[in-house]
């Protein structure tokens, strides 16, 4: 097989002179008859040597196959071999030559050798295959595709579009080459001529030619998204071909070009490819030129243009030109408002423009999604010389998607009021109720799930619910029926990003796998990941291998403040968590702790994750004592609320009760849910974020696991209209029971008639139909200005002109806010510019292995950028200076457009906010 299993090295001493360096010449040559042979042929050479002798043939590769010895009386002579009837691929015909005793050429090397190479041909493995296609088919029509083999076989058949081939530089497939690769001689030859003929290194020291050239011889890789055009690609899949077969494909409407088609087929023995081409040409070409997304109330305009392919159409010909839209769209100015035709005179090889003014809709009629505007175009209106064409845009609200939830609790009856008008489309409102306080990670689970952005942290927060609640069906989607597999699904996403992002050390990075990890998010998510191993979900063993390599590196390393020794105990935690003797860890931990922070770490969640530590390594006095302090925070009433560092009240709380309820659970079920209330005001009031809004979750999770389940009292949630009707929801019979509610509904009453304190939640999620009118400067404020290369602030362009979008942004009150998202909305009719020219001082920003793309002209220092086709989100930190954020954007369409604000949080402070205020903008012709 080709693989060496021993190799022993040994010498032999004995009265011969044997040196293995005899000198030999390159003079002998080989011609080989054929160099592309059949298996079983004789293989005839042609042999040139400069003297008479004998010698030996050899078909070699990686050990010789057949020899032959041969005996030539004259300098040139033919000789044959036979080819072995089982060899493939390729070969090499090697000849060893010896000089006759006899020879005059006695100064001359005795040995000449000589090597050809040769392949076998294919032809018995080759599976002849053949296409029959039309040379030339419409856009739209069916291309009929017909595959024959000459013998029976398992094939694949596609179609592309030559001009991806063409950009991805894309080479045919030609497996047998790669089945059957040239490989190299592998042959080692010893000779012992030396023994035969002992005299000629002496002829050769007596000769001593001048120099001694002799010796030289032998060194030798938004929700609303518009429908894009389909790619001009027929795949067939894994198809059984005997003889013939048939395959039809639809080629797009949008397509023009060729087509290049290729098919793959493999049986046991053999292997054929094929390929071809069809023209895809259609009696008019039609191009629109359309915004990619616009938002409700836009004007714009759309010009396609018309190409004339019909042959012996005349210089003058009437092409009836056609638009109907979906109704997302209006046709301005037309009888029709979905309709409208134009008449054009194109010349055969000729084009010409079409203009049509459109609006999206407002008011009842308006509708969110991709819009289709179908373009046509015919020959006098005849349908035998026409075209269609379809293209989308993205209609899509003027402001940001977002989750308003409301929680609270109350006994007897409540009305709480809905606060929030949106769109149909991805609304989502839900209300729970519930005797124990669990009911509120319903509202928090709808934020995590509609949460915009999704750095480590917040990525693992979204999917920390899924795992902590998968074993609870009455936390599934409703109407979801396989709440696990979803559950699974959600998991197995967020483990791909999240390996993504882990560095060879085993940490994760903010947003990359950068050298340096975020300490306390990096323990945060392998937290998760332990938990979903636990609850039977499939983590890959590498990667929490890694992960606890890193989780000891970090909890044996120092700290430099209290925040690094809570990341530090939180992985001191883990590891005994799993089982490894963290004592060396604790004690230096302790150490730190007694020394620089004698009398606050008591009461912060270092003294939670050491007691549960302490507990798992079964010392239950120093657990305990551990506790007392953070158990005596969570019965606190009216602490002010900070902010700091993936750390506040709130998750202080949840991970005090956590820790609580898994590990010390009899003092977990002495709690009265009114021990909870703070961390649930804190909530009601919205102070909260997607770290502490998973953590509830899963200490609520915990804690419900530890107490009765058994439901007291009848619960009752009814939706009161404007009319003041009230119609009452049916509720499901289960622990936390939760259901949806319409969008007439003005308030909400809940109701419990055990008249005991009941929790509830409810969660608006949606497009408000309103976008907001005014400024908003809540500890942060944003500027947002369009101006001209000149600087000058412009609310009318020309088409194609490029503008600076100027974001200017700061704090307010405070001297710095970190994790921030900025998120800018681009006008209908723009699109970004990423590689911005003559743009003064643009620099590229890198950090932690992002570049910037767009170049930022203010400096300042993004953390992440994610650009995309309608929108620019930029992350990094804030502070009181004034800082700046400049980028490109080009007109593209004629129209006045609505101006999104652009809008600025906190990512962990929901309380900051800010919003700039919006406008208008007029895109105008260029020739205007």
């Amino acid at each position: 097989e080709g693989v060496e299993q021993n190799r022993i090295e040994f010498s032999v001493a004995g009265a011969g002179n044997v040196t293995r360096t005899l000198d030999r010449n390159a003079e002998l040559q080989l011609v080989l008859k054929n160099k592309d042979v059949s298996a079983g042929e004789e293989i005839e050479v042609s042999i040139r040597a400069p003297y008479a002798g004998a010698g030996l043939i050899t078909i070699e590769r990686d050990k010789v196959y057949a020899h032959q010895w041969f005996k030539a009386s004259t300098q040139a002579s033919v000789q044959k071999i036979k080819l072995p009837t089982d060899f493939e691929g390729n070969g090499y015909l090697t000849v060893q030559y010896i000089r006759d005793p006899g020879s005059d050429e006695i100064f001359m090397s005795p040995l000449s050798y000589g090597t050809a190479p040769f392949s076998v041909n294919l032809a018995k493995r080759t599976n002849k295959l053949s296409f029959n296609a039309p040379a030339k088919v419409k856009p739209g029509e069916v291309l009929k595709i017909k595959l024959a083999a000459e013998q029976p076989t398992r094939a694949v058949v596609f179609a592309v579009d030559e001009g991806i081939l063409q950009v991805a530089r894309y080479q045919e497939a030609n497996p047998l080459a790669h089945f059957f690769q040239k490989r190299a001689l592998d042959v080692r030859t010893s000779q012992i001529l030396d023994l035969i003929l002992p005299e000629f290194k002496k002829l050769m020291q007596a000769a001593a030619p001048g120099g001694d050239a002799e010796g030289a011889l032998g060194k030798n890789l938004n929700p609303f998204k518009r429908k894009r055009d389909k790619p001009a690609v027929f795949w067939s899949g894994i198809v059984e071909v005997n003889g013939e077969r048939e395959f039809s494909y639809t080629v797009p409407d949008t397509f023009n070009g060729t087509l290049r088609l290729m098919a793959v087929a493999v049986s046991d023995q053999t292997i054929g490819t094929a390929s071809s081409k069809a023209i895809v040409q259609g009696d008019f070409v039609i191009s629109p030129n359309a915004p990619l997304a616009v938002a409700p109330g836009d004007e714009f305009e759309v010009s396609v243009g018309i190409a004339n392919n019909v042959a012996g159409s005349g210089k003058d010909a009437e092409i009836v030109v056609g638009l109907k839209t979906s109704a997302h769209l209006e046709v301005v100015g037309g009888p029709d408002s979905q309709n409208s035709v134009q008449t054009l005179k194109i010349g055969e090889k000729k084009e010409s423009v079409a203009i049509y003014r459109l609006k999206a809709k407002t008011g009842t009629n308006v509708k969110l999604g991709s819009a289709t505007m179908t373009f046509s175009a015919s020959l006098n209106g005849q349908t035998g010389k026409s075209a269609k064409l379809a293209t989308d845009v993205s209609v899509r609200p003027a402001g940001p998607y977002y989750t308003h939830v409301t929680v609270g609790s109350f006994s007897g009856t409540l009305e709480v009021p809905v606060k929030r008008d949106v769109f149909s489309e991805y609304r989502k409102s839900e209300a729970a109720v519930s005797p124990l306080p669990l009911v509120i990670a319903n509202g928090l689970m709808a934020y995590l799930d509609s949460f915009p952005h999704l750095c480590t942290e917040q990525l693992t927060s979204r999917a920390f619910p899924a795992v902590v609640l998968s074993q609870r069906p009455e936390f599934a989607s409703l109407g979801q029926k396989d709440s696990a597999a979803k559950a699974q699904q959600g998991f197995v996403a967020a483990l791909a990003v999240l390996r993504s992002r882990q560095n060879a050390e085993g940490g994760f990075g903010l947003w990359t796998a950068s050298v340096e990890a975020d300490e306390y998010a990096s323990v945060y998510a392998l937290h998760m990941i332990i938990e979903a191993r636990e609850r039977g979900f499939a983590v890959p063993p590498d990667l929490l291998a890694k992960g606890n390599s890193w989780l000891q590196q970090l909890a044996a390393s120092p700290a430099k403040d209290l925040h690094d020794v809570r990341s530090r105990a939180y992985a001191a935690y883990l590891l005994t968590r799993q089982g490894t003797v963290t004592s060396t860890y604790l004690a230096a931990l302790r150490e730190t702790l007694d020394k620089k922070y004698p009398t606050a770490w008591q009461k912060d969640s270092i003294a939670v994750y050491l007691a549960a530590s302490y507990k798992l390594m079964k010392d239950e006095k120093q657990a305990a004592k551990l506790m007392d302090e953070p158990l005596a925070q969570l019965e606190k009433r009216g602490e002010p609320y900070r902010y700091e560092r993936y750390y506040d009240p709130t998750i202080r709380d949840a991970q005090t009760l956590y820790i609580l309820s898994r590990h010390f659970p009899d003092r977990a079920r002495k709690l009265d849910f009114a021990t909870l209330g703070s961390m649930i005001k804190t909530i009601q009031e919205g102070r909260f974020n997607t770290h502490s809004a998973a953590y509830v979750i899963l200490a609520l999770d915990a804690y419900a696991t530890q107490i009765g389940t058994k439901i007291a009292g009848k619960l009752s949630i009814a939706e009161i209209g404007k009319d003041g009707k009230s119609t009452a929801l049916t509720l499901p019979q289960n622990l936390i029971p939760r259901v949806s509610f319409s969008a007439d509904a003005v308030k909400l009453k809940f109701g419990n008639d055990a008249n005991l304190t009941t929790y509830f939640a409810l969660s608006e999620s949606g497009f408000d139909k309103s976008p907001p009118m005014s400024e908003l400067k809540s500890g942060m404020e944003v500027i947002r200005e369009y101006v001209d290369a000149e600087g000058k602030p412009v609310t009318t362009v020309k088409v194609g002109q490029e503008l600076f979008v100027r974001l200017k942004f700061r704090t307010i009150g405070r001297d710095m806010v970190p994790n921030v998202a900025l998120v800018d909305l681009l006008p209908g009719g723009f699109e970004p510019v990423l590689n911005p020219i003559d743009a003064p001082n643009v620099q590229p920003v890198k950090k932690g292995g992002f570049v910037n793309r767009l170049g930022n002209v203010g400096g300042w220092n993004v953390d992440y950028a994610d650009v995309r086709e309608e929108r620019v989100v930029l992350y990094g930190t804030v502070t009181s200076q004034l800082s700046e954020y400049r980028y490109r954007i080009r007109a593209t369409n004629v129209g006045t457009f609505v101006v999104p604000p652009a809008y600025g949080e906190s990512l962990y402070e929901r309380d900051v906010q800010a919003r700039s205020m919006p406008g208008r903008i007029v895109v105008e012709r260029a020739g205007k």
